[in-house]
């Protein structure tokens, strides 16, 4: 008779994994020393004939991978962690382990694969009652969607998630923590549809709980859109605010937390970003800079959409900045001749 496998990892196992992820997550424990102390983990949970420890184990290195946009890496240890959670019967865990997958082909850019993913861990969560796996799905879901520039869509995916987690029981840092997560989403879908003021109450609630949670992913997450936020509203920027109103200041904010947990994809969205409001504000030569080295990054980590919109981004703004500096040249009142071929010598 087959004994059957315990379908919950060990506490003490648990543990572990949970607080190398936390030691990670606050810049106290490096990439590589983490991934060295999971890969121990994960020996033991097979030596030990122990499922669930070897797809709790697999999933955080997933995490962990995704987050420095190893991509391919990070879909080989969910798709494990998937099969594991399966073989220990813990469906729960295993539809856990399915929406991470949609967001690690989100980060691809393979949006179509994702969306599948995301639905299957939405109703899959549902479907056992899970309402932190479906808000979460929810709010992933919502992203794509606005990397798809459809915000529309977004907005109801996103007030989805924001109702699941506001009556999830969960502890009240994982709820802040979605729950910031949601705000900066919300903010880009005003952004989009250009309702500055709702974009610029979503960011500072975002920022406000991401300041709190502490953890340098969601507070380079929250700055980075402040930055972006502040360059749209330019001359609109509210006169009262517990944040500083430059732009500069929370992109260089925000590298500096992804910097930390060396989260290289984080890095190269911040860049892009930087860039586009650079372009925006009239520095387009120095803005084309920062779009190469991004697009550079995006294309190394696969990170195939953020790459092609890198590259049509960078191809306008060169165009946009040429043409200025041509027009510059030829208008110039006290140097009529600079440039223009047709002007006669004085």
């Amino acid at each position: 008779m087959t004994t059957p496998f315990d379908p919950e990892p060990s506490p003490e196992f648990n543990a572990q994994c949970t607080a190398i992820m936390d030691s990670w997550e606050k810049g106290d424990l490096s990439f590589r020393d983490s991934v060295a102390q999971l890969d121990a983990l994960r020996n033991q949970a097979a030596q030990d004939h122990h499922p669930a420890n070897q797809g709790r184990v697999e999933l955080i290195l997933g995490v962990i991978q995704g987050y420095r946009a190893n991509l391919d890496a990070s879909i080989t240890h969910f798709e494990r962690a998937r099969m594991y959670f399966e073989q220990a019967g813990n469906r729960r865990r295993a539809i856990g382990a399915i929406l991470n997958l949609g967001e690690s082909y989100r980060w691809k850019g393979s949006f179509a694969r994702a969306r599948q993913y995301f639905r299957a861990a939405f109703d899959g969560a549902e479907a056992v009652g899970d309402r932190y796996t479906q808000g979460l799905s929810a709010l992933n879901e919502g992203q794509m969607l606005l990397s798809m520039e459809q915000p529309e869509s977004a907005r109801r995916s996103i007030e989805t998630a924001r109702e699941l987690i506001a009556s999830m029981e969960t502890s009240d840092a994982q709820r802040e923590d979605l729950l910031s997560e949601a705000s900066v989403a919300l903010s880009q879908v005003y952004l989009l549809t250009g309702d500055l003021q709702q974009a610029w109450s979503n960011i500072c609630d975002g920022m406000r709980r991401a300041l709190v949670i502490a953890q340098p992913l969601q507070v380079g997450t929250a700055h980075r859109k402040m930055g972006e936020v502040l360059t749209a509203l330019a001359n609109a920027t509210p006169e009262v605010s517990d944040f500083s109103t430059d732009p500069d200041e929370h992109f260089r904010a925000a590298t500096e937390a992804f910097q930390e947990i060396k989260a290289e994809g984080e890095l190269a969205r911040t860049m892009y970003a930087h860039a586009l409001s650079l372009a925006k504000r009239g520095r387009g030569m120095t803005a084309a800079r920062k779009m190469q080295q991004a697009m550079i990054i995006f294309t190394r980590l696969g990170m195939n959409d953020d790459a092609a919109k890198a590259a049509r981004a960078q191809i306008d703004v060169l165009a946009r900045a040429t043409s200025t500096v041509e027009t510059i040249k030829i208008i110039d009142p006290d140097n009529p001749g600079q440039g223009d071929p047709t002007a006669a010598a004085t």
